[in-house]
């Protein structure tokens, strides 16, 4: 079969599950039902997967496929481009998505309609990762966007519904000056395609290279809004938090990353977004510290993970924002871009799994609250986990979110730290990387045995599934640590016709860096064990819950705007 009949896969494949869902809502018993529901889940995901197996060969021939749907012409058609980043973007979303649905069916929601928004999200990540043009972009995310509003819902809980309402008026908000950004290109270029934008604004000059230069800011930030970089996070928390587990794990795995990287390809056109990396890089580095900083103050298991979320995507945004910096046509550069898709496949993996095992730890033992959750490995095996699965799985996660061997984590982390070396923003990195251990040390309390051995029983929740897909996240992460220098390679390779056609590894070892490792490990136990003890324990106090607000939004997407337009107007005042 040829590129062109499989790459579209997960696109069609998934929409045509929830099709077939509908279908059999109102027509078929309860058990057909769900016969029809595993069925289409198969035909969504475990089809386009193995498609995809199928296409790694001509990826790494680097053969790439650009089309145009339909019938229309050049400039409004609608524009898809498959490449090895597209392929890459796809495979991270199939990995996650294929556990988590399956963790879901157990833990909930159990509802037909949350499987028909499930997979028409993952259709719309899909069109997202493959896009190449500007509209077509806006309206994959706006897709992604609402069926996250709705997944995010689907607790029925009254805090999920005013998070959903929360992201939905921000993301919302973010749009309207992504559509503005987008009309400024389309004024000086008349199309939407990424190529033709790239070409005009590239022999621009003046009042019009004005224009584009701030179109391109206020797309730039829409898309951070959408990645959760701070100032611009604040409706990342509730979200993740309030979410059923199954789609915190999918929010904060796969969905605040893919939209970042999606622009790749309209600022690798662009000159002059050496510029934003520069930014971009710092704006992650703070990131990685505030988060983690406010990580360390929860006592609340799913704030605490969330918080989290915002610091390990300033990693990845760090690495992009230096790969930016360095230009993807060099070595260095297109280096940073594979070390930042690969930290962000790692954080995916990672995170699905502690949102998965952490919730299922606070439903075993009755809380959410750090404060009193404890007991949860003898919780779980009164309710029939006779194997400590969720224990493991936790602890792999830990290992690999803390980037301790043998994961994926300890290379990918240490990799992309050691590449940034020279810029200001691997001290902010270095540093949460120890506050990060301390943090997740604090939430591994809720699997500590309780004073009091007495256990809240809640409905068995130990089952094949959600063993099977927790065994799947953690085989994942400690084989991408076994084999991680032949997954690097990979990556390099795929990504190579999009910058420098001659990167090659860096010599680097994460080995060489053990004695750093062990010092950073030491370092965190000494604060945690301080911080329990002395006067620092006020920090860890819980801390009033609040929600984010529209002005604070708007004054953190201002600010982004203006730094980033005062960057791209006046070079000779960059920071």
């Amino acid at each position: 079969m040829s590129i062109e009949s499989l790459f579209l896969s997960p696109v069609y494949l998934p929409m045509l599950g929830a099709a077939l869902i509908l279908v059999t809502k109102h027509f078929f018993t309860d058990r057909q039902r769900r016969a029809v529901e595993y069925l289409s889940a198969l035909i969504a995901f475990i089809i386009p997967l193995i498609a995809f197996i199928f296409l790694i060969k001509p990826v790494l021939a680097h053969h790439q496929v650009h089309m145009i749907l339909g019938t229309w012409e050049t400039t409004l058609g609608i524009h898809y481009h498959f490449d090895g980043l597209s392929f890459l973007l796809i495979t991270i979303n199939l990995l996650v998505s294929i556990p988590v649905w399956l963790y879901c069916r157990i833990t909930g929601p159990h509802q037909e309609t949350f499987t028909i928004i499930f997979l028409i999200q993952s259709a719309s990540i899909a069109a997202t990762s493959l896009t190449a043009d500007l509209f077509n972009l806006f309206v994959c995310l706006e897709v992604m966007g609402v069926t996250s509003y709705v997944l995010v819902a689907s607790s029925e809980k009254n805090k999920a519904i005013l998070s959903s309402f929360t992201y939905l008026l921000f993301s919302a908000t973010a749009m309207v000056f992504f559509l503005i950004g987008t009309f400024g290109l389309y004024r000086i270029s008349g199309s939407l395609a990424y190529d033709t934008i790239a070409q005009a604004k590239n022999l621009l000059s003046g009042s019009d290279l004005l224009v584009a230069r701030l179109s391109l800011v206020l797309i730039v930030v829409s898309v951070l809004l959408r990645t959760a970089v701070i100032p611009l996070s604040g409706w990342l928390v509730g979200a993740h938090s309030n979410a059923p587990h199954a789609v915190s794990a999918l929010l904060s795995g796969v969905l605040i990353k893919i939209p970042l990287f999606a622009l790749v390809r309209l600022l690798l056109l662009v000159t002059g977004t050496e510029l934003l990396g520069s930014i971009l890089a710092w704006a992650g580095g703070i990131s990685t510290l505030l988060g983690i900083l406010l990580a360390l103050r929860e006592h609340h298991t799913k704030r605490l993970l969330a918080y989290s979320s915002v610091s390990q995507i300033g990693y990845v945004v760090t690495a992009y924002g230096l790969a930016l910096a360095s230009g993807l046509e060099t070595e260095e550069g297109a280096l940073l871009l594979a070390l930042a898709l690969l930290y962000a496949f790692s954080h995916a993996l990672a995170k699905a799994t502690l949102f998965m095992t952490v919730g299922r730890a606070c439903d075993a033992v009755g809380s959410k609250d750090l404060h009193v959750a404890r007991g949860a490995l003898s919780a779980l095996r009164a309710q029939g986990e006779r194997f400590p699965i969720t224990g493991i799985a936790y602890l792999v996660a830990f290992l690999s979110i803390s980037a301790l061997p043998p994961t994926i984590g300890f290379w990918g982390k240490n990799s992309l730290v050691y590449l940034s070396k020279g810029h200001g923003a691997n001290y902010l990195l270095s540093i949460t990387s120890v506050f990060t251990i301390v943090a997740y040390l604090k939430l591994s309390g809720i699997f500590l045995p309780r004073k009091n051995q007495e256990t809240q029983h809640v409905e068995p929740s130990s089952t094949a599934l959600t063993s099977l897909s927790l065994i799947f996240l953690t085989l994942l992460l400690l084989a991408g640590g076994f084999w991680y220098t032949d997954l690097q390679t990979f990556v390099v390779q795929v990504l190579s016709p999009l910058g420098a056609t001659n990167a090659t590894l860096t010599s680097y070892s994460a080995l060489q860096d053990l004695l750093k490792t062990g010092l950073t490990t030491t370092i965190a136990l000494l604060l945690f064990f301080i911080g329990s003890k002395t006067r620092l324990e006020r920090y860890f106090e819980a801390r009033r819950e609040s929600t984010a607000s529209f002005p604070n939004l708007f004054f953190g997407f201002a600010l982004m705007v203006a730094v980033m337009a005062w960057w791209l107007l006046f070079p000779g005042g960059a920071l």
